[in-house]
């Protein structure tokens, strides 16, 4: 199955905008599903009225798409002023402001994410006292702590498990923080 938007007078599925379809008059937020192997298949297709999508938690993705971001949810790993318990770094606060005088931007969680994985970093290697992997994997299997994007664990095999997603909704042309 894929997704794309409504067909156009000539078949082609490139675009969401286009009311006057083969398949009748639908409106503009509209997207269709179906087998892309068929896609003059009527039957396979259905009109989708909710939409999740994986980018939709970064700022880009309401330039990107326009109004078509109205309604769209979807995952977030930060969300500024979501988390405000901080044990190492700055807070949200000071670290969208740093970043903002320094980029010209605000920051998305992309560059949140960066930031912070350099916060757990530095943590590691003072608790490590080294540069030495080992000592750097057992520093960050014993760290337990919440930077200003949240917590930070890792289970035996090294997988993160405390950091939380945040599910995110755009209304009215801004993002909402749902969880």
């Amino acid at each position: 199955m894929a997704l794309w938007g409504a067909a156009g007078d000539h078949g082609c599925f490139c675009s969401p905008l286009n009311r006057n379809h083969a398949g009748g008059s639908h409106s503009d937020r509209d997207i269709r599903t179906g087998d892309r192997s068929r896609p003059n298949a009527p039957s396979l297709a259905k009109v989708i009225r909710q939409v999740a999508c994986v980018s939709a938690g970064v700022g880009q993705f309401r330039i990107s798409v326009g109004e078509l971001a109205e309604g769209i949810i979807g995952p977030s790993q930060w969300e500024h002023g979501v988390n405000d318990r901080v044990l190492i770094g700055p807070s949200s606060d000071e670290f969208v402001s740093d970043f903002t005088s320094s980029f010209g931007q605000s920051p998305d969680y992309v560059a949140a994410g960066a930031f912070a994985a350099g916060l757990i970093i530095e943590e590691c290697i003072r608790r490590a006292g080294s540069l030495n992997d080992l000592s750097l994997r057992d520093a960050a299997h014993d760290l337990e702590t919440e930077t200003f994007y949240g917590k930070f664990q890792l289970d035996r095999c090294g997988r993160q498990i405390g950091h939380s997603t945040h599910l995110v909704r755009w209304q009215n042309g801004r993002k909402v923080v749902l969880t």
